[in-house]
């Protein structure tokens, strides 16, 4: 088993680097999950290094979604460059001799950059045909026959980049699951795409289950689960009993995007974030416009909306500004408040059995529940909340779980 207890792993983007040594210097993170798209290989071992100095768990996630990218940092990579760089070559997927060869170069770059675990590169799946299926079965059992041959013992996570709309079908998330399952693994990479743009990625009672019995039936079978580019819906994750998630301080690294690997893609660079991530509400307040109203109000107290023990250290300006101007006092606040909320949301599961885990999700979505209630009441609906999205998540999660699930689920955790 990779992970004792849960875990929560910093996934970024431009600019991330500073943001990743102060969450570990700080610890207010439990390491980190590197990619070749966002910096140069040379830069991504020295921050590996900084992580593992301060007892972090590092993962690189190879990015072979999308294989042409025109990011010139992948290019820094020896198996972008040694594959034709931005012509690289896809269907190496299908000659052994060239996926071997990959694969080798995928595990040198992981073995330099010294991870914890090797995770598998793998196509995206945006359908679960045969040929598709076949292609991501090639590719992983080779990668696992390389890492079996150069390092044996070594923990190994598979990627399972899908569709949400394919794992929404039952019969296609059964042919999924019957695949996937054969691969002797320590676990799991998930990352499942949403249509882009959306607040909250997954939402809609049946979209949430699909997700959730994906989940549920990958611990089943005794498989460490990491959830990729995800967020809140980690809470989810945790009571199901899954391992780890990774999530970023953009809004696309919060939903895997495989827009973000397509040619000529500029990515969007640099940006200020000015949002106030409120645990107890399980989602975002826009600070310009929401907070300001709800601080103009008489008729709520804002302390709803703080995790008061222990209180964020970078909320604590935002909190105590005139009522007319809240704010942010420097752009990283934001960011580095997210990171820090999303370690909370892990360390928070710490330590409970299955049951407590179960209870511990169902209390926070209640929870939550109410507050977004008290807001639509006070200043009413934010544009950038859906309040079906608690009753949606409440629904599907309570659904989820037989008693059976319960008591193989909790044999299989620590």
């Amino acid at each position: 088993m990779m992970f004792e207890e849960p875990t929560y792993l910093i996934q970024f983007g431009y600019s991330g680097q500073t943001l990743v040594r102060r969450a570990m210097e700080d610890d207010y993170a439990d390491g980190v999950i590197l990619s070749p798209s966002d910096y140069e290989y040379g830069d991504t071992i020295s921050l590996a290094r900084d992580v593992n100095r301060n007892d972090g768990v590092v993962l690189f996630d190879p990015q072979y979604y999308i294989p042409r990218t025109e990011r010139p940092a992948s290019n820094s990579y020896p198996y972008f460059k040694q594959s034709g760089g931005d012509d690289f070559e896809t269907v190496v997927v299908t000659n052994n001799k060239n996926r071997r060869e990959l694969c080798e170069q995928i595990w040198e770059v992981q073995n330099e950059i010294d991870v914890d675990a090797y995770i598998a590169p793998a196509r995206f799946l945006d359908t679960f045909s045969d040929t598709k299926l076949t292609q991501w079965e090639l590719l992983t059992k080779t990668f696992v026959e390389v890492v079996e041959d150069k390092d044996p013992g070594a923990k190994i996570f598979a990627s399972l980049p899908v569709a949400g709309a394919s794992i929404n079908d039952d019969e296609q998330r059964s042919k999924l699951l019957d695949i996937v399952t054969k691969v002797d693994l320590t676990g799991f990479y998930v990352s499942v795409e949403y249509p882009r743009y959306r607040q909250n990625p997954i939402f809609g009672f049946e979209e949430v289950k699909a997700y959730l019995d994906l989940l549920k039936n990958l611990r089943y079978n005794w498989y460490d689960v990491v959830l990729g580019h995800s967020d809140q819906i980690a809470h989810l994750g945790f009571g199901l009993g899954i391992n780890a998630f990774g999530s970023g301080h953009y809004k696309n690294t919060r939903a895997f995007d495989t827009d973000r690997w397509i040619p000529q893609d500029s990515g969007g660079g640099s940006a200020g974030v000015y949002w106030y991530y409120s645990e107890p509400l399980m989602n975002e307040m826009q600070v310009e416009q929401d907070m300001q109203a709800l601080y103009s109000s008489n008729s709520f107290s804002l302390d709803k909306l703080r995790l008061k023990n222990p209180t964020s250290p970078f909320a604590r300006e935002l909190f105590v500004r005139e009522p007319e101007d809240p704010e942010w006092t420097y752009k990283n606040d934001s960011w580095d408040h997210y990171i820090w909320s999303c370690h909370q949301i892990a360390k928070e599961y710490r330590g409970l059995t299955l049951e407590e885990r179960i209870t511990r999700t169902q209390e926070n979505l209640r929870n939550a529940a109410e507050v977004y209630s008290e807001i639509e009441e006070t200043i009413g609906p934010r544009e950038n909340i859906q309040s079906e999205i608690y009753e949606d998540w409440t629904a599907a999660f309570d659904s989820t779980l037989s008693d059976r699930d319960i008591n193989v689920i909790g044999r299989v955790m620590p």
